[in-house]
């Protein structure tokens, strides 16, 4: 008979058990697994951990046991140096915090409370320390391992993936909790510190940041990143623009040379993502300041991109539109090397088609804000691009006045002209006002 093995109490009691495991309808997530969409290819590992899992997402992966025995030895030393037996202070912290912080992760963690609580103390006291350090001279230990380029370069890497990531409360709290009486013993600055080098402009100013509306490590070095492009770009003022009128994408690097567009290294602005289009008496330039590019740039890139595009709809992605519109100026080899004379690209890869083709693969997937924060400079430059005055101008100033050498044939040039016109001039007024007896 149909039906006849179901056991009603156990499929009510399954279902439950699953619909308990479902996030708060406003909770609102800051950890996330990437998606397919946003992998691509060869470059599928960019997200994932070298050698140290942080967080529920990655933490039963094999190649990455070698560092539990690594933090436990950090908690310890922790322990030492605050005079304490047991880790129960700090265990009693985040157990006051395993609801909220369960909700910051947007897939579902098979943890029980306990086993979830022990990892947000063994990780965060880890990260806490590794920090100090890192950046404390009092506290350094030249015979640590840890402390070794080679596995600090490993290490930077890691704390700066989307989904190796605990919640920046948790850290904060148990910073607070072991903070030292060292003025240089800063959560902010110590993690500063520790990704110098990683990438341009980390340098906030005291108080500009809001320790409440920061998700996590990765959040907190974002935040640092676009906080000075942010400031000159109020979001209302710049939603008003955008729905002013659409705009098209830009034509490439070498593309807009050839219509009198220039490049020029704008490294006296304050942020790397501040763009200007600037018009000349004759042609136009882009003023941009300069991006190095590394190995591992694209790795930072992609992570920060990943954290952006799971922000809420209508909130500023300032890195996704900064990637975009590198996008769009380089598609070839010849856009990069126009691009590194022009002192905008520094390019440590060695090669311009490495760099080409990393920036066809991140504009691929790549969602900007739904007010494009360049859209205003991409109308100016379309706007520029399609004027075919412009462009004559810019092709007789180029042919003529470009340099020393057009300037000398067109003067010489002009020089025959002027004589020529002089020489006939003087033919016909001889002619007809012939001299006198």
């Amino acid at each position: 008979m149909a039906g006849q093995n179901l056991d009603r109490n156990s499929i009510v009691i399954d279902i439950k058990e699953e619909l308990n495991k479902l996030p708060s309808e406003h909770a609102k997530p800051s950890i996330f697994k990437v998606d397919d969409h946003l992998r691509s290819g060869e470059w599928d590992n960019v997200y994932d951990p070298e050698i140290v899992a942080i967080g529920p997402y990655h933490h039963e992966k094999p190649h990455l046991k070698d560092m539990e025995m690594h933090k436990l030895i950090y908690l310890n030393r922790l322990l030492k140096r605050k005079n304490e037996k047991q880790a129960d202070r700090y265990i009693d912290a985040v157990v006051g915090m395993e609801g909220r912080a369960r909700k910051c992760y947007a897939r579902s963690i098979d943890l029980s409370p306990n086993d979830f609580v022990k990892l947000m103390v063994r990780d965060g006291c880890f990260l806490i320390e590794l920090l100090r350090y890192h950046g404390l001279e009092s506290l350094k230990d030249p015979d640590d391992p840890i402390l070794h380029e080679r596995i600090l370069s490993q290490l930077r890497h890691d704390i700066v993936l989307v989904e190796n990531q605990l919640p920046f409360f948790v850290l904060n709290q148990l910073f607070n909790m072991t903070k030292s009486e060292d003025p240089n013993d800063d959560i902010i600055s110590l993690t500063l510190l520790f990704v110098k080098g990683m990438f341009l402009n980390l340098s906030a100013p005291k108080g500009s940041l809001q320790i409440k509306k920061i998700d996590h490590l990765l959040g907190l070095i974002h935040d640092v990143w676009v906080l000075p492009f942010a400031r000159m770009i109020p979001q209302e003022n710049a939603a008003k623009n955008n729905q002013a009128a659409k705009w098209e994408n830009i034509n490439s690097a070498s593309g807009l040379r050839e219509a009198g567009i220039d490049f020029e290294n704008a490294n006296e602005y304050n942020s790397l993502m501040d763009i200007k289009f600037v018009r000349k008496f004759v042609g136009a330039k882009l003023k941009i300041p300069q991006l190095n590019i590394y190995y591992e740039t694209e790795s930072q890139i992609r992570n920060l991109v990943a954290y952006e595009q799971y922000l809420p709809d209508g909130e500023p992605r300032y890195v996704s539109d900064y990637t975009f519109f590198l996008h769009c100026l380089i598609n070839t080899s010849d856009d990069v090397e126009l691009l590194c004379r022009s002192g905008i690209i520094g390019n440590w890869l060695g090669n311009d088609e490495e760099v080409s083709l990393m920036f066809n693969r991140l504009g691929k997937t790549t969602l900007t804000s739904s007010n494009f924060n360049y859209a205003q400079v991409f109308r100016d430059v379309n706007k520029h691009y399609h004027s075919h005055r412009r462009r004559w101008w810019a092709e007789l100033w180029k042919k003529y006045f470009d340099g020393p050498w057009s300037c000398a044939k067109f003067l010489a040039a002009l020089a025959v002209l002027v004589l020529t016109f002089l020489q006939t001039y003087y033919t016909l007024y001889s002619y007809h006002h012939p001299k006198a007896g």
